[in-house]
């Protein structure tokens, strides 16, 4: 057992070697090392065919609440927590941008789907034509519509008036509310990106996030520890990481 244990923690450090170095949250910009890193949409022989937004109900309250952890969970919702899961909230002095390991204690905690469908929206802060690397990231419980408000325990993806990314909207907090933004028919970065409808016979249907994507940074062919996770912020996506894509993973 303890050689088993150090051989995978010698596996991660080398994993780490060739990670991201910039922190979870983060905007990429022209000037970063992972600017132009080729992406890979999440397909097999990987298990599913999307990244999907999760949480644990932790039970410290029923229902979701401030004290559930939120993850960007591999495929379709599955019984549990797997490996390499990445928190998108703390879980104890896990950090957001975290991957799960096969040691830590939320592995195959049972999952659940956000109330609502999940959706990523945006807040046009400065007014702008569109997102930009100043203009704030979330994770809302439902859908986004004209009008919509940003709303308690949304997840934030980047900083925000001083709040981190991976912390949830708070009563008091001073985004909360804002407005979300919704782009015109046609923008090339709409982000919004909510869930398909419900598939016929399947129980749990994954989360349709076909904008998440990852870089292949062992070159594997397959998604695991060491691979960098980005919310594609542009549509045709891209093949390759650009400008204000956010990193949904840490180092």
């Amino acid at each position: 057992m303890k050689i088993l244990s150090v051989t995978i923690c010698i596996l991660m450090m080398l994993g780490l070697a060739g990670a991201s170095q910039y922190p979870f949250g983060t905007k990429v910009s022209a000037l970063d090392s992972d600017f132009g890193a080729p992406l890979r949409g999440y397909a097999a022989p990987n298990p599913g065919p999307y990244f999907s937004f999760v949480y644990w109900e932790t039970g410290v309250v029923n229902g979701y609440d401030d004290t559930d952890v939120v993850y960007l969970h591999q495929g379709f919702r599955t019984s549990g927590i797997l490996a390499n899961d990445v928190r998108l909230t703390p879980f104890g002095f896990l950090p957001a941008g975290s991957k799960v390991t096969p040691q830590d204690n939320d592995i195959g905690m049972l999952l659940t789907v956000l109330p609502g469908e999940a959706t990523i929206g945006w807040v046009n802060l400065y007014g702008g034509p569109g997102n930009d690397l100043s203009d704030p990231i979330y994770i809302h419980a439902g859908l986004i519509g004209p009008g919509t408000l940003t709303a308690t325990n949304d997840v934030r993806l980047t900083e925000v008036a001083g709040k981190w990314p991976g912390s949830k909207v708070g009563n008091l907090d001073p985004d909360l509310p804002d407005v979300f933004a919704i782009p015109p028919p046609g923008s090339p970065n709409p982000i919004t990106t909510t869930s398909p409808p419900p598939l016929s016979g399947v129980i749990n249907p994954p989360i349709n996030q076909p904008s998440v994507r990852y870089v292949d940074v062992n070159g594997n062919n397959q998604y695991d520890y060491p691979d960098d996770v980005y919310l594609i912020t542009k549509v045709p996506y891209p093949p390759a990481v650009t400008a204000n894509d956010v990193r949904l993973s840490g180092p």
